[in-house]
């Protein structure tokens, strides 16, 4: 069970982009994800001019973020009795769906 899913609110803590919110739109690799609205760059296309273009982060860039509290906090995987898995805010203790 991955940490961080699709359309999970997250904050940037490093680079060009640190502090900015918003949300993963998918995800490239295991360790590189597309987050909507960050590193985007123009590039020239051949007949078309220029085009925007969203780059991949690294999943360590990024925090997940609560956005009830305004906090940004680690997920961690808890397994009940029944081995069922759900994720919590560890810093919260707030259980995500």
């Amino acid at each position: 069970m991955k940490k961080l899913r699709s359309w999970d609110p997250v904050i940037m803590i490093a680079g060009k982009y640190k502090g900015k919110i918003s949300t993963i739109q998918n995800f490239v690799d295991d360790n590189l994800i597309i987050v909507k609205w960050i590193n985007e760059v123009k590039k020239a296309v051949k007949g078309k001019g220029f085009i925007k273009k969203t780059l991949p982060v690294h999943v360590s860039n990024v925090m997940y973020y609560v956005e009830d509290k305004k906090k940004a906090s680690k997920i961690k995987i808890i397994t009940d009795k029944k081995w069922k898995k759900t994720r919590e805010a560890t810093k919260l203790k707030l259980t995500l769906k």
